[in-house]
């Protein structure tokens, strides 16, 4: 028989593993947020007789807790559940925090390495996703069979590899968003419609990750730097001249690029290698950069 679960939070990653669980026959007992409207979505989209409340004081015992809150408020929220019920297993999913953050006690720290822009979203990309898991014994064989039952993946962390590892999921997924948002601005500014041009750049980013996925980092690069076009870097250089912003973005992005080239042993011809790396040398050199 699979436990009984409370979840404090009903935002997006919240409420959509309350669904998740309750169709694959874990029990909710009740639900808690301060946000009237977001315990009526859960409401709408759960229904029968689970508990819901605006109150953490309303929540009654249950087997395990889900904290599913902004990382600034887990500590306050797991030490009100665990002066009340300190036999429970005490659940965060936050990817920066470790579980002993939940204090003495049954713990797991359970992080979805997702992006879930709504709920909708959330139920969608939850199958087939990575969990990062990292606890005690008994919350790490909890984690392990919901990951399973969620049809997810699961992999077990230290304390001491959160924050690089929340660091790598930052990059791999906000500053996607970031570079997505700088293409459209060289876009813009090149005179193009960012709702005429935004379709095409998606598309462009789907098939380079489609690349990645079937070929693997870093032998999925295409460009100019891994054909070693060094005519077509100066051209872009020349475009940059008075967009300092832009400039330095491109340069920390060729920088890098250049590094795995070499880290890769990419097939780039060596003297064009040495050519774009002393191209880009001297730039960031003008610009303040390394």
């Amino acid at each position: 028989m699979r436990e009984a679960v409370s979840i404090v939070g009903l935002g997006r990653v919240g409420t959509a593993l309350a669904v998740a669980l309750k169709e694959r026959g874990y029990i909710l007992k009740s639900l808690a947020d301060k946000d009237l409207g977001a315990l009526e979505r859960a409401r709408l989209l759960l229904g029968g007789d689970i508990s819901v409340s605006s109150s953490m004081e309303d929540v009654g015992p249950a087997e395990v807790f889900l904290i599913t809150v902004r990382d600034d408020a887990i500590f306050q929220v797991a030490s009100f559940l665990r002066s009340r019920f300190p036999r429970a297993l005490l659940v965060h999913t936050s990817g920066l925090h470790s579980s002993h953050i939940l204090g003495e006690g049954p713990r797991l720290a359970m992080h979805p390495l997702q992006s879930f822009a709504s709920v909708r979203e959330a139920l969608e990309n939850l199958p087939a996703s990575l969990f990062s898991l990292e606890g005690d014994a008994r919350g790490l064989e909890w984690g392990r069979k919901v990951v399973e039952s969620l049809g997810g993946h699961s992999m077990e962390l230290e304390a001491s590899q959160k924050p690089l590892y929340h660091l790598a999921a930052c990059i791999a997924s906000n500053y996607l968003i970031t570079l997505l948002h700088e293409a459209l601005r060289a876009m813009e500014e090149a005179g193009m419609e960012r709702g005429r041009v935004l379709p095409g750049l998606i598309a462009l980013m789907r098939g380079t990750l489609r690349n990645a996925d079937g070929l693997g980092v870093p032998q999925a690069l295409t460009g100019p730097m891994v054909r070693g076009d060094v005519g077509t870097i100066e051209s872009h250089l020349r475009a940059l001249e008075g967009r300092e912003g832009m400039k330095e973005f491109y340069l920390y992005m060729a920088r890098k690029t250049l590094e795995m080239i070499r880290e890769g042993g990419l097939p780039t011809p060596q003297s064009s290698l040495e050519a774009m790396e002393t191209l880009i040398r001297k730039e960031s050199s003008r610009s303040g950069g390394r």
